[in-house]
């Protein structure tokens, strides 16, 4: 009698646990520890006051992932994840074949920032989620700069590599924006990882 208990209990407590989704990437530091695993560089941070509606889940500061970035910036540790595989898978692999060298800092103009879209202002950017960065060039191993306003129009190499960044961006994120979506984004190359798919390119 006691073993046919046991063994109900077990049975019971072994279907409560099938079809259970994974727990999400912001409970119990699943995410930093992946972080950890990549290599970044980068230390957790308390995100307070202000704006209740900009939540970042599991918010960081980065300051390297596989290059340096320009200076340590926040946003969310999923963000951080899908930068740095899309940094080592792609990135890294077009500047060596496209232009020789390896990345070795990435420019930026922020991650995180509570803010509304600046294409839909009756609702908040992706920034206020720290689910978008916004890379603006990049320095590579022999000194050379590649800026985005300065280089995405010229022809040349770094050109064709700033081109081919961003259409390998598309594979990584949900939104891809450059200079020639629209005069908002001269300067940069906006990458998020909203609800939204646009791979403006």
């Amino acid at each position: 009698m006691l073993l046919r208990a046991l063994l109900l209990v077990f049975v019971i407590a072994a279907l409560s646990g099938c079809g259970q989704a994974p727990p999400p990437l912001e409970s119990g530091g699943v995410c930093s520890a992946t972080l950890n695993t990549h290599g970044v560089t980068f230390e957790p941070v308390m995100m307070s006051g202000g704006d209740p509606r900009c939540h970042v889940a599991e918010p960081v500061k980065v300051s390297q992932i596989e290059a340096p970035f320009s200076r340590p910036v926040v946003m969310s540790c999923l963000l951080a994840d899908r930068f740095a595989l899309f940094e080592h898978s792609a990135a890294q692999k077009l500047a060596m074949q496209t232009l020789g060298h390896y990345i070795v800092r990435i420019d930026h103009l922020g991650a995180y920032a509570c803010r509304a879209s600046t294409g839909h202002r009756d609702r908040l950017s992706e920034h206020a989620y720290g689910l978008a960065i916004d890379i603006s060039g990049f320095q590579l191993s022999d000194g050379t700069l590649v800026n985005v306003e300065r280089d995405w129009s010229q022809p040349g190499p770094k050109s064709a590599f700033l081109h081919e960044v961003a259409r390998a961006a598309c594979g990584y994120f949900s939104v891809v924006l450059t200079p020639d979506s629209n005069a908002d984004h001269f300067n940069h190359m906006h990458f998020d990882l909203g609800p939204d798919r646009l791979c403006s390119v």
